[in-house]
């Protein structure tokens, strides 16, 4: 357990920095698939889109759209979950 913990501690910078760059992937894909829409943006952050709403969808821009803001969801929920583990134990985030 503590081997664990010191790997996440040790990696954390890195974890912040993916976790940068699949913000701004999301904002993007978002701003082109939804347009200029500011609410669209935060609301996709909490959003996970169902397998049957991925595979009824018959744009194949939509399916791909669905597919990468999940992974992205799941990605940012992990993150800042180890996040707060590393703070908590560490009481610092580097």
């Amino acid at each position: 357990m503590d081997q664990s913990l010191e790997f996440l501690h040790d990696i954390l910078p890195f974890l912040h920095v993916v976790a940068a760059i699949a913000f701004l992937i999301k904002i993007v894909i978002v701003f082109r698939t939804k347009g200029l829409d500011f609410p669209a943006v935060v609301i996709s952050f909490f959003r996970i889109y169902s397998k049957s709403e991925k595979y009824m969808s018959n744009n194949k821009a939509r399916q791909q759209f669905i597919a990468l803001n999940n992974s992205i969801n799941y990605y940012l929920y992990a993150w800042a979950l180890i996040t707060l583990i590393v703070y908590l134990v560490y009481q610092n985030p580097y």
